[in-house]
């Protein structure tokens, strides 16, 4: 069984790195200094519930999922991310293509 420590930090980094923010930009949207995230992610310290809750919202998520062992939303999440990028780059590339073959 893995600590509920280590999957609140584990979870957590990886939405972060989901939605590109940083420790500090996290820290802002959750309205807490950029040490207690820090200090969460290394499990020195564990959140109020408030800060759960503030933290999950941040995270576009719901609380229940910074405790997931196989978070199904995060790994929706990850996916609809990895889809918008995909889609992005075709679109820009798209673009190019349109704007290099009018000049």
């Amino acid at each position: 069984m893995t600590d509920v420590r280590e999957l609140l930090a584990r979870n957590m980094k990886r939405c972060r790195g989901i939605l590109g923010l940083s420790q500090m930009k996290l820290a802002e949207r959750v309205g807490c200094s950029t040490t207690l995230i820090g200090n969460i992610e290394i499990g020195k310290r564990f959140p109020s519930a408030e800060n759960l809750n503030k933290i999950a919202a941040a995270l576009e998520i719901h609380p229940s999922e910074l405790f997931a062992e196989d978070s199904k939303a995060i790994t929706r999440m990850q996916t609809t991310q990895e889809l918008r990028v995909c889609l992005e780059k075709k679109v820009l590339k798209a673009i190019v293509e349109a704007l290099s073959s009018k000049g």
